[in-house]
């Protein structure tokens, strides 16, 4: 297994582990977004902060910059906003069981998109 995938892994799992205690039973509010549209944009999220690190910009402000440049791109493809992504981040995470299966769908996309070369270094 690719070290890089080793240590994504290990950055996706090692929150979720220390969440498992702050979950309380809560009805799901209706204007969520979706659990399987919450991994896509997950997924794109994870991948645009890579390519921000991977840029390695001499200044915090730039690539603070275009990580939001890269981001309302992501909100503008998913038709949401940071107030709907918030909320609907928010209870997830302090939601583990969904926010445990948010992530193995997050993984199986990066993974994918590795496969198939979508993702540009």
């Amino acid at each position: 297994m690719p070290r890089n995938l080793t240590f994504r892994r290990l950055l996706i799992l090692c929150p979720l582990l220390a969440m498992l205690a702050c979950s309380e039973d809560e009805k799901r509010p209706d204007d969520l977004i979706p659990e399987d549209k919450m991994a896509q944009i997950l997924a794109d999220i994870h991948i645009a902060e890579a390519r921000v690190t991977n840029l390695q910009l001499r200044s915090l402000d730039s690539s603070v910059t275009v990580y939001e440049e890269l981001q309302q791109k992501i909100w503008k493809k998913y038709k949401v906003d940071t107030l709907l992504y918030r909320k609907s981040y928010s209870f997830y995470t302090s939601h583990p069981a969904y926010l445990a299966e948010i992530y193995e769908q997050v993984e199986k996309e990066i993974e994918n998109r590795e496969k198939k070369k979508q993702i540009k270094p």
